[in-house]
């Protein structure tokens, strides 16, 4: 009985090579899905501009998203398991895609209701997959599961964001500039561009003829079929790294799953502080994507320059995806986290004080790359932060992630299309300082519960110095 058990707990090389595969089926099926629904959203407020559509359809998609957040992620996945609703939730986006054939309000907002109910059960079916195998595996293997899981996020994150550089060759050479452009003047872009911009007061953008949209919406609507394709052709269920022996949500009925994710927030102390960050998560996204792309590309050079300044943007948040997970197992996620806020700052505080000029666009790519740097970190490390917190509990602390930075979507796109951009600006400096204090705060509290407290924290045997041991509350009671 004993050797048949020993049997059944080994790990083979072939489970290894499975169990990657696999973290790479899921960050193909999503990248070629992003390549479609970014790249698309992107450019709304260029292809469809009439009564500012395009832009109040995102709104709506991350409102959407909220509300979906509060229920249907671990209803959905209750009742279809982990890869289905993967599956199922890809598939719901590709209306979104095909509503850019005959973009009006009649086709675009319920295609965005569908594509914002399904974005917080699937968000949160990937990183219950990647949690749970990394969970499982590392059990197996015995080694440190918060290890494994990082670095399924940061495989998986340096897949995903590639969906920038192949969305946006495609942007680029379909949207090729006409020669009925004609290139604004300085003081057009003094008086209109940069900090100084506001959706109202316009700017300048190359005409965008039908045809292209038409190809385009073409072009991304194969690549949003592909992606759940692929995931349902060669995707293991989650069964196999014990999906049916995590009881976090057995037996629970809709109304029961709902009160655990609202719960989730009002009674963790960690969820709290940690929510400000996932807000801003989304902040600097939708800024990135929105303000950013509007007020310092297509108003002072146009339209037709947003997919190549977007594929250097897109091609260092990739491979920042990647060196940053390299970086923290060796520093831990203190460092990185703050390397990733300066970087920030000193973008958004430099953008506040610089006029955009065509003769020295240079400057805009610089500025993407950083920011493609930070939202690197964002985008992978605060996922794998929340797979290591909230151990057996990541479907309601998963689905509060996707509802709070839904939250910061919806809030940058608001306040992105009715303020001038400088407010806006500084409401970001503001935000993200407080954000970060919050991290903090959880990376302290977590420091006092374990005992010590690391400037690296994270479990690793190759910096064993740099850790200062602390009391925890029992001992100095004791002492």
């Amino acid at each position: 009985f004993s050797v048949m058990v020993l049997f059944q707990n080994s790990w083979s090389r072939g489970d290894e090579l499975r169990m990657w595969k696999n973290v790479i089926v899921i960050g193909f099926g999503f990248m070629f899905l992003f390549t479609a629904f970014q790249n698309m959203a992107a450019l709304q407020s260029s292809l469809n501009p009439s009564e500012g559509i395009g832009v109040y359809t995102l709104a709506i998609v991350y409102a959407t998203i909220i509300l979906s957040c509060l229920f249907l992620p671990t209803l959905l996945i209750k009742i279809l398991k982990v890869k289905l609703a993967m599956v199922v939730c890809q598939f719901m986006y590709t209306l979104y895609i095909g509503a850019q054939f005959y973009p009006k309000w009649g086709t675009l907002i319920p295609a965005s209701v569908v594509l914002g109910l399904a974005a917080a059960p699937m968000w949160s079916a990937k990183c219950t997959y990647l949690s749970q195998m990394g969970t499982y595996a590392g059990k197996l293997k015995g080694v440190s599961s918060e290890a494994l899981i990082t670095k399924f996020f940061g495989v998986f994150f340096c897949m995903f964001q590639t969906w920038g550089i192949w969305g946006n060759i495609v942007t680029a050479t379909v949207l090729a500039p006409k020669d009925d452009w004609s290139e604004p003047t300085a003081e057009e872009i003094a008086d209109k561009c940069g900090s100084s911009f506001k959706v109202t007061a316009g700017g300048s953008s190359a005409p965008v003829e039908k045809s292209q949209v038409y190809l385009l919406a073409g072009i991304y609507l194969a690549f949003a079929v592909i992606g759940p394709t692929l995931i349902f052709l060669f995707l293991d269920p989650l069964q196999k790294y014990g999906e049916d022996e995590r009881t976090e949500q057995k037996g629970k009925s809709g109304l029961q799953l709902l009160l655990a994710t609202l719960s989730h927030f009002s009674s963790n102390k960690y969820q709290m502080l940690i929510t400000p960050l996932t807000v801003w998560s989304g902040l600097e996204q939708g800024w990135f994507g929105a303000s950013f792309t509007a007020a310092f590309i297509t108003c002072p050079i146009g339209v037709h320059s947003i997919g190549y300044i977007l594929i250097v943007y897109a091609t260092t948040d990739a491979v920042s995806s990647f060196v940053f997970g390299w970086i923290l197992k060796r520093v831990g996620r203190i460092p990185v986290f703050t390397l990733a806020a300066i970087l920030n700052l000193v973008v958004l505080i430099v953008l506040l004080l610089w006029t955009p000029t065509i003769s020295h666009q240079g400057w805009i790519y610089v500025f993407a790359i950083v920011w493609g740097m930070s939202d690197a970190v964002w985008q992978t490390q605060i996922n794998a932060f929340y797979g290591i917190i909230f151990t057996g509990k990541e479907e309601p602390a998963f689905s509060n992630y996707r509802l709070w930075e839904s939250l910061g979507f919806l809030i940058s796109y608001l306040i992105g299309n009715n303020v001038l951009l400088r407010v806006f600006m500084w409401l970001l400096v503001v935000w993200l300082v407080f954000s970060y204090l919050g991290y903090m705060a959880v990376e302290w509290m977590e420091g006092r519960r374990t005992g010590k407290f690391s400037v690296y924290l994270c479990q690793t045997d190759e910096i064993p110095s740099a850790t200062l041991e602390l009391e925890s509350p029992q001992a100095e009671e004791e002492k």
